[in-house]
């Protein structure tokens, strides 16, 4: 009858006028009647989101279409669902637009919807959860911490996340002596919440910059492992290179290297974005090995090669992750720029930069995007591009002007790039 539009795999929208007709035949039915189908959507719609949120954390990035589709629909049943005190539903709801919002970069907007349900599942002076609340709890204080953590609270971040595993350690200790055969899906899943817990303490210690995050990221790998959680071992194997590959106290690019292939071998072949990302670190760490072979001395062939092993790594990056990937687009195309920065090819390098400050902006990152430009001005400048070296450094200053005083030590550089390039223009001439 031409009411319904197909979108494939099983998805339809509904013609403009079918809302109008249904409100009407609504608005005639008992109270009851309204209220049981308020809750029968609710419901409908938080198995969704449940289902998107483990489908996403399992690397199925696929439903990433159907959760953009439904994002009205779940914020719908959310809101339903908060006027109703349905709480289980308000948090399955939000588990699909937590993983779409993170995924697209929209972080104000999530934000705003945790603020607004803290109340239904906080006792506001201890912060413990509300009586039989104790799930949801769990995941408005994970959400609580991805937060403070973006906003580079630590503290504050800690704080929350020691409240988390205090509570899942207490309701996972006395299955962690069975056999994970013994073990029901709700007791493995009480465990997996455990490790993730410990895990995201593990990740709070790594940005502060403490050695003790491998002990953290060890535990959450043996109990992911212990009820054959692959994609949650991945995760802290990828977790322990970025560790032994940043952390000055523990800096080894070797051990690095070889927890981030370990994460590689355990992802899933379809979880294109972890994958991604595991080859992404590879390049990182040859790209780091030939800045510390460089400062070294070591032969020209020797940098080559380390530079080819690179853009190898990052080339396969690319070729893994997936255009709405916005952010590690940005940051693997910034990497490929720098790595034929680098080799002086800015040929190369030039349209991997673009690229980057593109993704950016659709991010909405305007710091990072003045960051690149800052850049590529450096190595243009390198190359002779005077004029195009003075471009980039005066649109980067723009960039980091608008900032005001959070960037002034930015504007002070930037300001002393410019006035390099105009000198050595001039020595040029």
């Amino acid at each position: 009858m031409g009411l319904l539009e197909a979108h494939g795999g099983g998805y339809y929208s509904i013609h403009p006028a079918l809302p109008w007709f249904f409100q009407e035949l609504f608005a005639r039915s008992s109270e009851d009647a309204r209220l049981a189908a308020r809750r029968a959507f609710v419901e409908a719609m938080g198995e969704l989101g449940n289902y998107y949120h483990n489908s996403y954390g399992a690397g199925k990035r696929e439903v990433l279409s159907a959760l953009r589709a439904e994002e009205a629909n779940l914020l719908q049943a959310r809101r339903l669902a908060l006027e109703n005190g349905w709480w289980r539903g308000v948090i399955s709801a939000m588990q699909g637009l937590d993983e779409l919002y993170d995924h697209t970069g929209r972080r104000a907007e999530w934000k705003r919807l945790v603020e607004e349900v803290v109340p239904a599942f906080v006792e506001p002076k201890t912060e413990a959860p509300l009586p039989g609340l104790e799930e949801e709890w769990s995941l408005v204080i994970q959400y609580r911490v991805g937060l403070a953590r973006e906003e580079r609270n630590l503290p504050e971040a800690e704080r929350l996340q020691g409240l988390q595993v205090d509570l899942a350690r207490q309701r996972a200790a006395p299955l962690l002596t069975q056999p994970r055969e013994g073990l029901d899906s709700g007791q493995r899943n009480q465990v997996r919440t455990f490790a993730a817990a410990v895990h995201d303490i593990g990740e709070i210690q790594r940005e502060a910059g403490r050695a003790e995050c491998v002990a953290s990221y060890k535990e959450s790998l043996a109990l992911a492992e212990q009820i054959g959680d692959q994609a949650g071992a991945a995760i802290c194997a990828f977790n322990l290179g970025h560790a032994y590959k940043d952390l000055p106290d523990l800096r080894d690019l070797a051990e690095a290297e070889r927890w981030y292939r370990r994460s590689l071998d355990l992802r899933d072949p379809g979880d294109r974005l972890g994958r991604g990302g595991g080859a992404a670190q590879l390049g990182t760490v040859f790209l780091e090995r030939f800045r510390g072979a460089r400062s070294a001395g070591r032969p020209e062939e020797e940098l080559l090669v380390l530079l080819n092993d690179a853009a190898h790594w990052y080339h396969q990056a690319l070729e893994l992750l997936r255009e709405d990937a916005v952010a590690e687009q940005a940051v693997t195309h910034h990497q490929l720029g720098s790595v034929y920065g680098e080799a002086r090819d800015l040929d190369r390098a030039l349209p991997h930069y673009q690229k980057a400050i593109r993704y950016l902006e659709i991010q909405g990152n305007l710091f990072d995007a003045s960051n690149t430009r800052f850049n590529v001005a450096v190595d243009l400048s390198s190359v002779g591009r005077f004029a195009d070296a003075l471009a980039y450094a005066e649109e980067a200053l723009r960039g980091f002007e608008s900032f005001g005083e959070r960037a002034g030590a930015e504007v002070g550089e930037t300001r002393r790039l410019i006035a390099e390039i105009q000198t050595a223009a001039q020595a040029g001439r």
